[in-house]
């Protein structure tokens, strides 16, 4: 099997060519200069192997995070030889590569490639998955969750408590071999500015649910979900009981989010969730805020219960607040450990 995979997102251009026998590399770099110098080093190196371009039969890109330019002239490329040799092309996470050559040659569990704006695109350890913050963070947040261990980094940066990783081509590979990704999507995270533009000037409200939104709240609970999902006549009699509760948020009137509770001795949030076209305005933290608001002189508790392998939503009830109560193992259909958390209101 003959693989050509190139990385174009780092300042550090790659191009690996892995055949029956061995595992050749080209490393260059000219940085912003990938767009001149890729096309002829993937020549260079399939000479070198008595190689065509036609002999390749799989071909791989990292789709980022990283270099925004440089991310488009890699995925283009493959995605042309893609087309005209008619084989298969997979799509490598850059934050992938960079924990697997960090774990491997320092122990490091959490990783940052330096963005735009003196922000960072990480991913961390946390229960046992390797998580992509979804977002960019500051270095003040990277500070926060790196906890003071070491953080790996294709370059060094004066700012972080960095390892530099080292070139590794087998490592490359192995991603792409664990890689299903075939759709070749570039991965920015940041958000663009029209989106910052539309989180400014759009208007949030929060209010109790009627009738008639519970189709929408049932539409955004399936995209959300898998299983355990909750039926439409829960929520259609959640609209008139004194034991819960049903609020939504809406976003430029349109419902955005939902959020049901049960009211015992404590507040329970039983469901949460957010339409994916919101999600990353903050929606979330909003509800939970306002109900944390709107209860906090008639309860002193609320709780929740989230998937371990949630991550995200994990690090949100974490980041407002919510501590760990107890581990329900085996808890979900799937098999999966539920984690209970609660927070003193």
């Amino acid at each position: 099997m003959n693989r050509l995979i190139v990385n174009t997102a780092n300042d550090q251009l790659s191009i690996v060519l892995e055949t029956k026998d061995n595992v050749f590399y080209k490393l260059n770099n000219a940085r912003m200069h990938h767009n001149e110098t890729m096309m002829p080093l993937i020549d260079e190196i399939l000479t070198e192997h008595d190689l065509t371009i036609n002999q390749i039969e799989e071909l791989g890109v990292v789709i980022g995070p990283g270099s925004f330019t440089g991310i488009r002239v890699g995925v283009a490329t493959i995605k042309a030889f893609r087309d005209s040799l008619n084989i298969k092309a997979k799509g490598i996470n850059n934050l992938d590569l960079l924990f697997k050559l960090a774990n491997k040659q320092y122990g490091a569990e959490i990783v940052a490639i330096r963005g735009s704006l003196d922000s960072y695109f990480v991913a961390k350890l946390i229960n046992g998955v390797v998580y992509k913050y979804d977002h960019n963070l500051t270095l003040e947040e990277l500070n926060n969750v790196s906890e003071g261990k070491i953080v790996g980094m294709f370059s060094k940066d004066d700012l972080v408590n960095c390892a530099v990783v080292e070139f590794d081509a087998k490592v490359l590979v192995d991603c792409f071999k664990e890689s299903s990704d075939e759709t070749l999507v570039p991965v920015y995270y940041q958000l663009s500015q029209a989106e910052r533009e539309k989180l400014k000037k759009g208007d949030v409200n929060i209010r109790l649910a009627t009738s008639e939104d519970i189709d929408n709240i049932v539409n955004i609970e399936q995209s959300s979900f898998n299983f355990n999902l909750i039926g439409k006549q829960d929520f259609l009699k959640a609209v008139d009981s004194d034991c819960y509760k049903l609020y939504v948020v809406t976003f430029n009137n349109q419902v955005a989010g939902f959020v049901l509770l049960q009211l015992t001795d404590e507040i329970c949030i039983e469901d949460i969730a957010v339409d994916k076209q919101f999600r990353n305005l903050g929606l979330a933290t909003k509800l939970i805020c306002f109900v944390c608001e709107q209860f906090k002189d008639a309860f002193t508790t609320i709780s929740l219960e989230v998937g371990e392998k949630n991550i995200a939503a994990f690090l949100l009830y974490q980041k407002l607040g919510f501590k760990l109560r107890r581990v329900r193992k085996n808890y979900y259909s799937d098999g999966t450990n539920c984690l209970e958390m609660s927070k003193n209101l």
